[in-house]
């Protein structure tokens, strides 16, 4: 098997995790290419590589947004300015681990004060819901107590 096979190859497997965890295939081959080919990146340069190893058209639009996603998340930075231009690099992949699973985290948060409201307007006026809010509330927080042990270890891995 020819070396751009299997660097193809290696890109759909992380494109397929990425989408398995609903997110857009092309974030997966971003990061596949920037772990495979180190190096600051433009968003047309990263298209034409995509289609170079894909043979086929890879359009900067649908890099540009999974781009906005890795950088979200803390797996991508980018430099630069609209005047000359962005770059992007990857950042370390311990770092990918703990972003994604620190999202988790804030995001779980941002549900449990929603429910807390919901809570303080419901003023025990609805048993089944108050009982209903409860458990949501618990189970939230006991699956943020469990994610904030993962990155934890994370950092004691970092060494950090």
């Amino acid at each position: 098997m020819a070396e751009g096979d299997l660097r193809k190859e290696f890109l759909e497997i992380v494109g397929s995790a990425y989408a398995q965890y609903g997110y857009p295939e092309y974030c997966g081959w971003i990061e596949g290419l920037l772990l495979l080919e180190p190096k600051e990146w433009t968003q047309k340069g990263i298209s034409d590589r995509l289609s170079e190893l894909f043979s086929t058209s890879t359009s900067v639009p649908s890099v540009n947004r999974a781009l906005k996603i890795l950088e979200s998340y803390g797996i991508v930075e980018k430099d630069g300015s609209r005047k000359i231009g962005f770059q992007y690099r990857l950042q370390s992949s311990t770092n990918l681990a703990f972003s994604m699973i620190q999202q988790l985290v804030t995001l779980n948060q941002a549900f449990i004060e929603q429910l807390e409201v919901l809570e303080n307007k419901n003023q025990k006026d609805d048993q089944e819901l108050d009982k209903a809010i409860s458990t949501e509330i618990a189970m939230a927080k006991l699956w943020n107590r469990a994610i904030e042990n993962i990155l934890e270890a994370i950092q004691e891995e970092k060494g950090g």
